[in-house]
């Protein structure tokens, strides 16, 4: 029979039409990114070689013009001349063309000078950071030290990772990003009428052999591995799609994080500091499978106080959102006690492996403290989840009530 409640919860949930359009969207959305979006989106500091062919043009006419007309003397106010600007930015230029030309990425990254005239992204590029669905803003602030690390660690070494284009990147700042939020939504929009579809099977479901607390565990555990399967799918058509076009990258490739100081030392004296892309991975997983498992019990939940999909998946997702209203940058306290004690501090789980919850909440916050509340929050969920169930009969949520003789 539980092979049954299995294989039934699978197959409704493959059919299902909303969740066939959400996974026909989603690998249109990876393809689209790795085809058209990512080659065309400029990375932090990245050259635009057109535009610097032009400006060294431009310069290089003028310190001509001015040494051919004898103006070379500096200026009594500036202490140079628009001979010896035009002709250094002219050299610089022409140095870092030739190591871009060339392909040679330890050469460009030894090379303090970047051209102004036109390029990548930058710290004030606040279009990036708000359309972005990547962390790519938050990951500015690491990318010298990465650059420097980039030289003495990571060989072989390309122009794509420095811009940080290869797959487990790319994965990288999207869980930094929206990534974790996105992936939960998803899981709601997706599981939110697993439970409530009974209510339109009631004759069927009404006289189920099987413990109803045990056969909801069953549905929301087939649900979520449904989901956790297309993640995988999805994941892994990324990876070789992107791969192939800007390569795979590695988990030995350095990421940010912020180095927060243990108790006793002082806090503001933290820093930035780097990690290896596998241990941020490793990092990440543990707070992916307890807030998707979370997710799904309390859809169950819902499920049962509310019995309408559509009002299921509101009331999750006011769960999921709710929290960015009045939760935030400045807020270290809720009633009195400190964020890192409130789950919701942990719904963005890249954060957690960067350690940038640290420094939302202004103090060290201990990786394992945010698993402990996860798994106490999903601990009560358990038990109000049994209560109603308890409450709440087989037969009276599926509309059908016992005969009485």
């Amino acid at each position: 029979m539980k092979r049954q409640v299995i294989k039934e919860t699978l197959t409704y949930m493959w059919r299902n039409k909303k969740n066939r359009l959400v996974i026909v969207l989603c690998f249109g959305a990876i393809i689209l990114h790795s085809l058209l979006i990512l080659p065309n989106t400029p990375g932090v500091e990245e050259v635009n070689i057109e535009a610097m062919e032009r400006s060294m043009e431009g310069n290089r006419q003028t310190f001509e013009d001015n040494l051919e007309d004898g103006v070379t003397i500096p200026t009594m106010m500036t202490g140079t001349s628009a001979y010896e600007v035009a002709r250094n930015e002219y050299v610089n230029q022409r140095e870092l063309l030739t190591a871009l030309e060339t392909g040679d990425v330890r050469r460009y990254l030894d090379i303090p000078y970047r051209d102004a005239s036109g390029g990548g992204g930058t710290e004030d590029d606040e279009g990036l950071s708000f359309f972005s669905i990547l962390g790519t803003p938050k990951e500015m602030d690491y990318q010298h030290i990465k650059e420097s690390a980039y030289v003495d660690l990571v060989d072989p070494l390309s122009f794509h990772i420095v811009h940080n284009r290869t797959s487990l990147q790319q994965l990288h700042l999207f869980f930094i990003g929206l990534g974790p939020y996105i992936l939960v939504f998803l899981l709601l929009f997706m599981v939110s009428d697993v439970t409530t579809k009974d209510r339109k099977l009631s004759t069927q479901k009404a006289g189920v052999p099987i413990n109803w607390f045990g056969y909801l565990l069953l549905q929301s555990l087939a649900g979520l591995g449904f989901v956790l399967l297309f993640f995988l799918a999805l994941s892994s058509v990324f990876i070789l799609l992107n791969g192939l076009l800007h390569g795979f990258g590695t988990f030995q490739l350095p990421v940010g994080q912020f180095m927060a100081n243990p108790p006793g030392e002082p806090f503001y004296l933290s820093g930035p500091g780097l990690m290896p892309l596998g241990e941020f991975f490793l990092k990440v997983l543990p707070y992916l499978v307890l807030l998707l498992y979370g997710f799904t019990r309390l859809t169950t939940l819902f499920s049962l106080l509310l019995k309408h999909d559509v009002i299921v998946l509101l009331a999750s997702l006011f769960v999921l959102l709710f929290p960015q209203l009045y939760f935030g940058e400045g807020v270290r306290e809720l009633m009195g006690y400190s964020v890192s004690w409130f789950p919701q501090t942990y719904f963005h789980f890249g954060d957690v492996a960067t350690g940038a919850v640290s420094l939302l909440a202004w103090e060290f916050v201990p990786y394992t403290r945010g698993l402990i509340v996860l798994g106490v929050t999903i601990v009560i969920i358990e038990c109000f989840t049994y209560i109603a169930s308890r409450k709440i009969k087989r037969q009276a949520f599926v509309g059908v009530m016992p005969k009485v003789l």
